[in-house]
């Protein structure tokens, strides 16, 4: 380096130096505050959870064990570490609408429709989550509940399915579903709503029941008969009991004074008539005949003993048709026909008897019957 290159370096000003700035307490305990309000911030939502009403939560631990069955979250707010993760179920009363094909005990086709009320339960949730998982209702709710209303029908015909009690039904499915042996999920209740028949079916039916409804109407209808019958009878007694009482007190003059009063009251109304009188002494007026006061004196009829006139026994008299042929008759007669096929063939012989009885018929007939012919 040569002399002057020194006297330069010597004539420039020296650097200062640098200052340090150091962060105060206060500054400090600012920064963390952010710091930690940044890092809350951000692992909130990964930290703590809130399990709503009617919930019960399952962890799942992602790191270690997966699955937790030993205990759940309940309501409310519950932490956890970020890289864990929750699963929700909720173990209130749940609904579940099903339409179920099944066959009857003879093989028809029978279509029910039902309500499933059930809910898990809230202990085993974990059991719950790690057997079958969130979507337990279609894996699990809906085959069992299924399978056990097709057991119950197909003990059934189409007829009783008609005339049983849905309330003995349901009972049959729930036994069938509780014998399952399982604690993962409680049925509450399994409701039938409607079954439907095949449309045959259910015409022959109603026409069965109008029919068993008409003859009981026709049970009814000969009861009332039966009562009229009786009430016929007391009023004929009556009558003629009260006629034989008045018989004596009709007499001639009584019969005329009450066709003048009949004649006098006729005259009052305010209708158009004519009153055509009677020539004679004892004749009334024609308009109410001519002839009363000329009855014969008949006698009394005698009082009834009502104890003499009596309604036969309706359930005692003989039947309409004692003797009328049936159907089982006939198919017997027709079976005792086939199984003597030896005389329908011989039928030169059978004519030639009949043949001979018919020359012989006459003659025992006019024996018989025609006694006239026969004495002559």
């Amino acid at each position: 380096m040569s002399v002057a290159e020194d006297d330069v370096e010597v004539g420039k000003p020296k650097k200062k130096p640098r200052k340090i700035h150091r962060m105060s307490r206060t500054d400090k305990a600012i920064a963390y505050l952010l710091l930690l309000g940044f890092v809350s911030i951000v692992l909130w939502p990964l930290t703590f959870f809130v399990i709503g009403p009617g919930e019960v939560g399952v962890l799942f631990r992602t790191l270690t064990v997966g699955t937790e069955t030993r205990f759940v979250y309940p309501e409310g707010i519950n932490i956890k570490w970020p890289w864990n993760r929750i699963y929700r179920y909720e173990v209130r009363i749940q609904k579940q609408d099903e339409t179920v094909h099944g066959l009857a005990a003879d093989g028809l086709r029978i279509t029910s429709d039902i309500s499933v009320l059930y809910y898990p339960k809230a202990d085993n949730a974990g059991k719950l989550h790690r057997a079958i998982g969130p979507e337990y209702a279609d894996r699990f709710v809906r085959p069992t509940a299924v399978e056990a209303v097709r057991s119950v029908i197909g003990k059934y015909d189409p007829h009783e399915l008609y005339q049983v009690d849905m309330t003995r039904l349901e009972k049959e499915v729930m036994e069938t579903i509780e014998a399952n042996n399982q604690d993962l999920i409680v049925f509450d209740q399994v409701i039938i709503r409607r079954i439907e028949l095949p449309k045959e079916i259910n015409q022959a039916i109603s026409r069965k029941l109008t029919e068993e409804q008409n003859a009981l109407a026709y049970e009814y209808v000969l009861e009332q008969a039966r009562k009229e019958a009786e009430r016929k009878r007391i009023d004929a007694i009556g009558y003629q009991t009260f006629y034989s009482i008045v018989a004596d007190a009709l007499t001639p003059q009584l019969l005329t004074w009450r066709g003048i009063e009949a004649t006098v009251e006729l005259s009052k109304s305010n209708n158009s008539k004519i009153v055509i009188v009677g020539g004679g002494k004892d004749q009334l007026p024609l308009i109410l005949g001519s002839d009363i006061a000329n009855q014969p004196n008949l006698p009394a009829p005698a009082p009834v003993n009502p104890q003499r006139y009596r309604l036969p026994d309706f359930d005692n008299l003989p039947q309409l048709f004692p003797n009328a042929p049936t159907a089982e008759a006939d198919t017997s007669q027709d079976q005792e026909t086939q199984l003597r096929p030896d005389e329908n063939s011989n039928g030169d012989s059978t004519s030639s008897e009949s043949t001979t009885s018919g020359e012989t018929a006459p003659a025992s007939y006019d024996q018989n019957t025609e006694k006239p012919q026969t004495d002559n």
